[in-house]
């Protein structure tokens, strides 16, 4: 009896197991098929009633080939059995009651002691994927073909920043500077590292305009900005019999044949895409997805990474065999928080652009301002600030032509780590005091105190009324 009860007990135990995973193949979203060694089906989930239209009570306990137009040659699962050989990231087309379906899969062999038992298949569906990187690619087409047609070409200087136009003495900036003048006249290709807003781009932009390809086309991705299943269509183009449905499409890097790319964030490529960008770099030659052609191309790659590279190799997110090929000429842009020489110059220059495009007059920055934005530590560096000046010209007063404490953005002024509260504490006290000192000086003439002061009766009579001063 003590036999018996043991093997009932270890039997329930393996069922509440099996329910267990039964329970948890049935909720997740991949459709799941298992056959046994003779190809009946023994489990067929949810997730593939949903895909395929099947109600699985009607499938189970069917040999494939009963279910779908397949024999021991074309089926995964069958093949599967009789090699014991997995297939991973196998690309299907068929039809179930003329719908047609497409899947990536990953079909494996079941093993116990030793010996296949049968084999399952674990689904992804695909035609939503390749819906998606249809209209996107279609879109990018249509873009550049309106861009064409308007005039916009993508070798127009008019659209291009230059190194002139590039504001700043800081030393360190002004060395980059010098290297990336130096870079424009070769065909080497240039890595370029800063953080995030230092403006990478901007010098990208700079080194083909500057270069013997300015006559050619200037291209830009953002590597991070795509998804990865994308990305590589994105780059190297599409071709009749990638994927059903799929047509002839340039990539990128044919786009910009005779002029340069400019590859934005490459750390958050694919290890795998990196490695056949390296073979381009290396054979100046690329093929469409689905096609074997060998095309040959001319393009210029600048590259950047918003993280140290070093830091990102170690990390398995950029190949250092691609790296080291990238960066023939290393640039590295200094952070805002190591130029505050130019801060100052930066803020003045926005100021201008928006005063240009919202009609206004504002002169520049309260001394209060400039000691805030001194003491802030600038996480999103050049661009942080310019949003920051556009968010302080939509809200300044027009009775004033400086921009105010109260004028910067709240998560500027009060973010935990950011300009924090004693810093305007104090700014505010010795404006306070310069203000009463300044009245009492001229007996309470607001005018006069207002000129001593450098400031407008106007912006005076505010102050005045914000402090309650009498």
């Amino acid at each position: 009896m003590e036999d018996n009860s043991q093997i009932i007990k270890e039997i329930d135990e393996k069922i509440n197991l099996s329910i267990k995973y039964e329970n948890i193949l049935n909720s997740i979203d991949e459709g799941v098929y298992v056959v046994d060694t003779e190809g009946f089906l023994l489990f067929y989930n949810p997730a593939l009633e949903k895909l395929e239209g099947f109600n699985h009570w009607s499938v189970l306990g069917k040999h494939v080939t009963e279910i779908y137009p397949l024999d021991w040659e074309t089926s995964l699962l069958l093949k599967v059995i009789i090699t014991g050989k997995p297939i991973l990231d196998y690309y299907q087309e068929y039809f179930v009651n003329d719908r047609p379906i497409s899947i990536i899969c990953n079909t494996v062999p079941v093993y116990a002691n030793g010996v296949v038992i049968g084999a399952a298949s674990i689904v992804r569906d695909f035609s939503r994927f390749k819906e998606m990187v249809e209209k996107n690619l279609d879109l990018q087409e249509k873009l550049i073909n309106r861009n064409n047609r308007s005039g916009n070409k993508s070798h127009d200087k008019d659209i291009y920043f230059s190194f002139r136009q590039i504001i700043g003495e800081n030393t360190s900036l002004k060395e980059c500077i010098k290297w990336g003048e130096a870079a424009a006249k070769t065909e080497s290709p240039v890595f370029i590292y800063g953080e995030t807003g230092t403006g990478k781009e901007l010098f990208a932009q700079s080194i083909h305009l500057e270069s013997p390809r300015s006559k050619g086309p200037f291209l830009g991705l953002n590597v991070a900005a795509i998804p990865e299943t994308l990305l590589e269509g994105i780059l190297f183009g599409t071709s009749k019999g990638a994927f059903t449905g799929a047509i002839n499409r340039v990539g990128m890097l044919e786009q910009a044949n005779s002029g340069t790319l400019f590859l934005d964030e490459i750390n958050s490529m694919p290890i795998a895409l990196q490695a056949k960008l390296l073979r381009v770099l290396e054979e100046k030659k690329i093929r469409r997805l689905g096609d074997n052609e060998v095309i040959p191309v001319d393009v210029r790659i600048i590259s950047s990474c918003n993280v140290d590279p070093t830091e990102a190799i170690e990390k398995g997110q950029l190949r250092s065999d691609l790296f080291y090929r990238l960066a023939v000429v290393y640039l590295t842009i200094p952070p805002l928080r190591e130029r505050m020489d130019d801060l100052e110059m930066l803020a003045d220059a926005f100021i201008q652009q928006y005063n240009h495009l919202f009609k206004m007059h504002i002169k520049g920055l309260s001394d209060e301002v400039l000691a805030a934005f001194r003491s802030y530590h600038w996480p999103g560096n050049i661009r942080q600030l310019k949003h920051c000046i556009e968010c302080a010209m939509n809200v300044v007063s027009k009775d004033t032509n400086l921009i105010d404490i109260e004028n910067l953005p709240k998560y500027l002024r009060f973010s935990p780590g950011n300009i924090q509260n004693s810093v305007f504490t104090e700014i505010e006290d010795s404006e306070k005091n310069r203000i009463k000192i300044a009245l009492k000086k001229n007996n309470g003439n607001i005018a006069r105190a207002a000129v001593e002061l450098g400031v407008s009766r106007q912006n005076l009579q505010y102050r005045i009324k914000k402090y309650n001063l009498k």
